[in-house]
């Protein structure tokens, strides 16, 4: 009795460690609890205040996570093969954050964004000139937070196929929206200049055949939870193009 009592002991602590370790493996990584909360932001399930929490939370774990883990890059433009020439407006007009709350989801109001156009006269979301796809690249190093993988229509989001990447050296969140499908899931570590997507035409508003295919191309500020848009005409005109 005395030698099978610390071999049971023995065992009851191993079976304990192993369920530790399944609970701790299960548990979601900040960039899955962020692909969460963005869906349930996008689709109003979730109160403002609420929302906000979540944020300042999930910020906090995503900078100690991945700050100072990488070279910071220079920047790319969005779409390979293009450059400041595709800005949609004249000098940066496109951008028209008045009206925009992030907390406001698939309802929000404004434009705090710049298209990037592409040559597509027929609207087959085609480059007219190569005939094929055109390749979405991640301006920032960053790591993936949020992805929308799929849209049919006639879904209301406004995005349709999106991804979201967060740069921890700048404090700045990516959405790349209107795509025809994504490369990246949320955890995946991308360089600037990383293939993420290909360009299409996904999203209720970028459907229509009157709508020129386009990147939807936003940045937000952290900004003590308040997710401010950044102007990145800017860097845009500054971008490494290929």
């Amino acid at each position: 009795m005395l030698t099978r009592f610390p071999i049971a002991l023995i065992c009851l602590s191993l079976l304990f460690l192993a369920g530790t370790s399944r609970a701790d493996s299960s548990t979601p990584s900040p960039c899955e609890e962020w692909n969460s909360l963005q869906q349930a932001v996008r689709d109003g399930t979730m109160g403002r205040e609420d929302a906000r929490g979540e944020i300042i939370r999930l910020e906090a774990r995503l900078r100690e996570a991945y700050t100072g883990k990488s070279v910071h890059s220079p920047f790319h433009f969005p779409v390979k093969g293009y450059g400041p020439d595709s800005i949609g407006g004249e000098r940066g007009s496109g951008f028209r954050p008045a009206g925009y709350n992030f907390y406001d989801g698939n309802r929000h109001g404004g434009h705090p964004a710049h298209d990037l156009f592409i040559r597509d006269k027929s609207g087959d979301g085609l480059d007219d000139v190569t005939g094929g796809p055109v390749e979405v690249v991640s301006m920032s190093d960053g790591v993936v937070i949020g992805v929308n993988p799929s849209w049919e229509y006639p879904s209301a989001i406004r995005g349709g196929i999106y991804v979201w990447v967060y740069d921890p050296a700048d404090g700045l969140y990516y959405y790349y929206a209107h795509l025809s499908r994504v490369f990246v899931a949320p955890g995946d570590r991308v360089k600037a200049g990383d293939i993420i997507a290909l360009l299409g035409r996904t999203g209720k508003n970028a459907w229509p055949r009157r709508s020129p295919t386009h990147l939807h191309f936003m940045c937000l500020a952290f900004d003590k939870g308040r997710m401010t848009p950044r102007d990145t005409y800017r860097p845009l005109l500054e971008a490494e193009t290929r």
